[in-house]
């Protein structure tokens, strides 16, 4: 089964910790959001890590689902999705 690629972004700069909680995912932080990144396996683990923010009380302000180039390219701005 092919992974898909996310964009999940939640209110606030995250600390090391709590970036440490996402493992997997990269992390890029400004000043008001963390923009949580990567490749995850599985509409059930989709769910597990927005569980895992709820639990940690974290705001959720978006969840993209991106399109990727191929290995070496660069990344589509093309989204589907999202929750803004």
């Amino acid at each position: 089964m092919k992974s898909t690629h996310y964009e999940i972004t939640v209110r606030g700069r995250l600390s090391d910790t709590l970036i440490a909680a996402f493992g997997g995912l990269t992390a890029e932080s400004s000043a008001t959001e963390t923009v949580l990144s990567g490749e995850i396996a599985d509409q059930a683990a989709l769910y597990g890590v927005l569980e895992r923010i709820e639990s940690l009380g974290l705001e959720l302000l978006d969840v993209r689902r991106t399109c990727r180039a191929p290995a070496g390219g660069a990344e589509s701005p093309t989204t589907e999705g999202g929750t803004k």
